[in-house]
């Protein structure tokens, strides 16, 4: 079954077509990667499914229900989760402070402890650094934490933009092990990244966007023989 369907979307900024008649679905407990270079509308597309940026025409709909002109809050609820370009943390507080920051929508409490207990079991640094201020770790340990942050709404879909951005390679690998570790646990993922190689690597079914339009889809043993995905995103 598919959890999320975005229908034919069109989105504006001012008098500029950003997002051009764009179609996706996404299955249950899949991971589909959306590849492109900057500024070809990818961020756009998962601001528009969170509800940060309401589409001009055509549908968005999660688990059956049509969310396009609903608040962030209201999909928030609904079991979508944001991970932003950029990591966005609180930096002044601490691991801990964030995690819980990332269950403020929630009343239940033993179970937002137990939930923390489990980010920290997938990302076992943060544990080292509960009580140490965000804005002091690492960029991979502050990825980890803004990951850890989004799944403490006990996601149904998590929507990841960028996430191996400014980081080494080692780190990405572990990164793209994480995230296939979280699909493994139920979770479905919808991966914005410009490195292609990690979001090819991983997916199920890709979507390359270019310019606002989707030119190219398909599952990813298809497209990484694509020559023009070749030539254009993996340096072949």
């Amino acid at each position: 079954m598919n959890l999320l369907e975005v229908k034919n979307i069109i989105i504006h900024y001012g008098k500029v077509k950003a997002v051009k008649g764009v179609s996706m679905v996404l299955a249950e407990k899949s991971i589909v990667s959306l590849i492109g270079s900057n500024g070809a509308g990818k961020t756009t597309i998962l601001r528009a499914i969170i509800g940060l940026k309401k589409p001009t025409t055509g549908e968005i709909w999660f688990a059956r229900d049509r969310i396009d002109g609903r608040t962030p809050q209201e999909i928030a609820k609904m079991g979508i989760a944001y991970c932003l370009e950029g990591r966005r943390l609180f930096p002044l507080m601490t691991v801990y402070e964030n995690l819980e920051m990332g269950a403020y929508l929630r009343k239940d409490k033993k179970e937002i402890k137990s939930d923390i207990d489990e980010v920290f079991k997938l990302f076992p640094i943060l544990k080292e650094r509960e009580r140490q201020q965000a804005g002091t770790l690492s960029g991979g340990q502050q990825q980890m934490l803004a990951i850890g942050r989004a799944l403490m709404t006990k996601p149904k879909l998590l929507l990841l933009d960028e996430p191996s951005l400014g980081l080494a390679p080692l780190i990405v690998q572990e990164i793209g092990l994480i995230i296939q570790d979280i699909n493994r646990r139920g979770v479905s993922v919808l991966l914005v990244e410009q490195n292609s190689k990690l979001a090819l690597r991983m997916a199920q079914r890709v979507y390359v966007l270019e310019v606002g339009a989707i030119s190219l889809e398909g599952d990813c043993e298809e497209l990484l023989k694509n020559d023009h995905v070749k030539r254009a995103y993996l340096g072949g």
